[in-house]
């Protein structure tokens, strides 16, 4: 899965892609010099530990999400003025946004808006991204009414017609497509378009250190701007977080302790992430050669596990056997698994739940 990162120049995007390459052992690659700049961040993950030891796993490979880090949007974005206009295409292909947006003064530090002010920044972006998809709906709108002018009226192509005159009225209304009541084959249709306003959607509020367990009103008004279906808010200070992160773990433990944070900074980023992508995690490792952990959306059936380990698998595919990852833990090896029947066989439809250890069985 791929995370657009997003936001106006010095909102703390590129300490966010920092943080995302120390704290997770990221690889990172630039594909060409006017390229986004990319990171593969391995998913820490404590269940996958425990199972790799039962099964002595020689190696063990985690879950991973992509960042894609954008040059920063400013206004006029949408219509080909300012920083970011060239990148907004490129942005269609990621999975889900991340807009981090910016919580704190710094005073050798301008605001490219004049005045720190975070829920207006959300409602700028969003208004760009919204400018960017009426502009791919009414292009492909005045194409297709030029099509049924000429040629017979296929049915799929007027419900097309329909369903992007649908979303152009939503959208100058100002109102992102996610929040558009669709259907599934709607959904399906839209697909295509890679609309930005349909992306699952983050944002992260950076602010300072001196507010750190402090009331924070601003993630309130960014509810009731963009609050809605598909969008999620984390707060952190970014800057400490880094530094935090590149220090020994037992020194990490106790700056956390004085600063009051309660959980890692990283490791809420990859779980609000991973929530808002709607994944869940299923593991593979009987054998002893590699345990691994996979990403899977909620709701995906065994088939669908197989296809993600590999194509012939999904070809050749006769049954799942599968346990919790749980009742791995107490039976403590497959093999008492089964003695125990809590090893279960499952077919294709079998919808598998996030902690599931499966081992897939199929025709070569």
């Amino acid at each position: 899965m791929r995370i657009g990162i997003i936001g106006l120049p010095s909102a703390g995007k590129t300490t966010l892609f920092d943080l995302l390459c120390v704290a997770g052992g990221g690889h990172v690659s630039q594909h060409g010099t006017h390229e986004p700049t990319i990171v593969v961040v391995k998913v820490p993950d404590a269940r996958l530990d425990r199972i790799a030891s039962i099964f002595k796993a020689k190696n063990v490979t985690p879950s991973t999400l992509e960042f894609v880090d954008f040059v920063a949007l400013t206004r006029g974005a949408a219509s080909g003025g300012g920083l970011g206009s060239r990148y907004l295409t490129q942005m269609r292909q990621v999975d889900a946004l991340l807009h981090v947006l910016r919580d704190f003064e710094e005073p050798g530090i301008a605001h490219v808006e004049g005045k720190v002010d975070a829920a207006r920044d959300a409602v700028l972006v969003n208004t760009e991204l919204l400018l960017a998809d009426l502009d791919t709906v009414e292009k492909r709108l005045g194409r297709l009414e030029a099509d049924l002018k000429k040629m017979k009226k296929e049915e799929e192509a007027v419900k097309e017609l329909e369903l992007l005159r649908r979303c152009r009225n939503w959208l100058m209304e100002e109102k992102p497509i996610r929040d558009l009541p669709l259907s599934d084959d709607q959904v399906k249709l839209l697909r295509g378009f890679a609309l930005l306003t349909a992306k699952p959607m983050l944002l992260l509020l950076n602010i300072s250190e001196g507010t750190l367990g402090k009331p924070n009103s601003v993630q309130e008004r960014l509810q009731r701007a963009l609050g809605g279906a598909a969008v999620a808010a984390i707060t952190l200070c970014l800057k400490t977080e880094l530094e935090v992160a590149q220090l020994p773990g037992e020194d990490a433990e106790v700056f956390r302790k004085d600063l009051g944070l309660q959980a890692d900074g990283f490791v809420e980023v990859l779980k609000a992430c991973n929530h808002l992508l709607g994944l869940i995690t299923f593991y593979t490792g009987e054998g002893g050669v590699e345990t691994r952990a996979w990403s899977l959306p909620v709701g995906a059936t065994a088939l669908k596990a197989a296809a993600t380990i590999h194509s012939d698998l999904e070809r050749g595919f006769i049954r799942v056997e599968v346990i919790s990852g749980k009742e791995l833990e107490a039976a403590g090896s497959m093999a008492a698994a089964r003695k125990k029947g809590t090893l279960r066989v499952e077919g294709r439809d079998y919808v598998v739940a996030d902690g599931d250890v499966i081992l897939v069985r199929f025709n070569v």
